[in-house]
Formats: structure tokens, sequence, C-alpha cells
């Protein structure tokens, strides 16, 4: 997986700014591994929303402590594959789901894309207006739920007329990623 993190979470990861060779890479494999990530200030907590950057589908992990973030990857893989489950995908796209970022190597950079990050933007924008509406405390949402809920609704993409709604995009996504 390739996290295109702001500047302020790789801050915060104080990781190297390595960038992998993507010329090998088919446009499917880049569709799956490309991610963008941000942390963000709710309710004077930090969180991390994580979007796919073909399928906008969201993972959003509240209240992140600095455990967590010494082990990203497996906390990204535990609320990415919970997140699926919640949305009701088949079993069997779960499962390649689950193999595939199992054997994916994990790589952080600070290239990021307008388009996406307009993207994330309005997701904690939806976030902060739930917590609002129901007079609710980020430490009382559920990760899970407040993921698919992000993910249930159409998100527009530069270059591409119809809206697309993510959590179907990434179904269409698994669909076609080869067994491992």
């Amino acid at each position: 997986m390739r996290f295109h993190c702001t500047k302020k979470l790789f801050d915060k990861l104080d990781l190297p700014d390595e960038q992998m060779q993507t010329n090998s890479e088919s446009e499917l494999i880049k569709r799956w591994i490309n991610w963008h990530a941000n942390v963000v200030t709710i309710q004077r907590r930090q969180n991390l929303i994580f979007v796919n950057d073909a399928t906008r589908f969201a993972v959003f992990l509240p209240c992140i402590t600095t455990k967590q973030l010494k082990n990203l990857p497996l906390v990204f893989q535990d609320f990415f594959i919970n997140s699926l489950l919640k949305a009701e995908l088949p079993t069997e796209l779960i499962e390649k789901a689950a193999s595939s970022i199992q054997s994916e190597n994990y790589s952080f950079d600070s290239e990021c894309s307008r388009s996406v990050q307009g993207t994330m933007r309005l997701m904690v924008l939806d976030v902060e207006i739930t917590l609002n509406y129901r007079n609710q405390k980020i430490t009382e949402l559920l990760p899970y739920s407040t993921s698919v809920m992000l993910s249930d609704r159409p998100c527009t993409v530069k270059g591409i007329k119809e809206a697309i709604w993510p959590i179907r995009e990434m179904a269409q996504l698994l669909k076609q990623l080869p067994a491992v």
C-alpha cells in the first residue's frame, strides 16, 4: 500500500521521504494500492482518515494514539477489513481484500492530489456535522460505521463526469484484483 500523506501526518510519522518505483505496476494495482491519508483534529482529538484514490472508499480512525501511529499498517488493515464487513460486502471480496492487503508492502510519501484532499475535507466536515447534530463526543463514535457512512454517498472524481459511489467502486475493484 502506498499512503500519500499530508505534510502534517507525514511529519508525525517521522519517516524518510522515499518514493516507490511505479513503472512495473499495472493500472489495476495502482488503483488498489494508492490511498491518501490525513490527520485531523476534531473535538481536540487526533483522528486519521484514509481515502482510496480511485474508489474514494474512506477508512476513519477516531482518537488515534501514538502507539497506533507506530503500527499504522496493522491498524489500517484492521479498520479497513472491518469497514468492508460493516459495508456488507460479499465474504469472498473481503477475503480477497484481506489476502491482498497482507501481501502488500507499505510506503509513505507526501505527494497529494487536490481532488482526493477535497473529498477528504468534505468527509471530515460530514463527521463534524454528524457529531454536532447528534450532540455526540468523538470518543463515542463507532469507527467502522463512520467509515461506511462516509463511503455510502456519491463522490466526484476529477476527470469523471458521473459521481461514483465508493462502496460500489471498491467492490468492483476487489472483484478485478487477482487472487493472492
